[in-house]
């Protein structure tokens, strides 16, 4: 079974990236939202919805995330940098609550950056050693700015 880092450890990964929009959506799948959207009176339960790089998030706000077990957000460049706005989006204005997930091309390095915007698991390219990318995983253990996990800056932490 292939493994992913989620909530600080390397796990299952219990979910399948569906990519290929014209396959048949199940209860662990994670389809594109585009999909979704287009389909959801007909396309039954499934895991969770990914969102592609210049979807943004407007089209989800009238819809209830959390009946998703999982969001998640494809990085198809680790350059592109949509998806951090994308997860903030989701925690702060959408206010879901459960996993968020970053999905492709992005690195190691950015864990810390990705954690603080509230993404909570990492589905790597295959190439990558995730005992590695784990090491990385909480690099600082206090930011000066204000984030998702704690909005309040550290001068007003103090």
């Amino acid at each position: 079974m292939p493994k992913l880092i989620k909530n600080g450890d390397i796990a299952d990964n219990l979910y399948t990236w569906q990519q290929d929009s014209e396959a048949a959506a199940s209860d662990t799948a994670i389809v594109p939202m585009s999909k979704w959207l287009a389909e959801k009176e007909s396309i039954g339960p499934v895991a969770g919805i990914w969102i592609d790089a210049g979807e943004g998030t407007e089209a989800l706000t009238d819809v209830d995330l959390n009946q998703f077990a999982v969001i998640g957000i494809h990085f198809p460049a680790f350059v592109d940098g949509r998806g951090f706005s994308y997860a903030r989006l989701l925690r702060e204005r959408l206010g879901y609550k459960g996993e968020i997930r970053a999905l492709g091309n992005f690195i190691p390095d950015q864990l810390g950056y990705l954690l603080r915007v509230g993404f909570n698991s990492f589905q790597f390219n295959e190439d990558v050693n995730l005992e590695k990318a784990l090491v990385l995983h909480k690099s600082f253990s206090t930011a000066y700015q204000g984030d998702v996990i704690e909005p309040r800056p550290m001068f007003l932490r103090r």
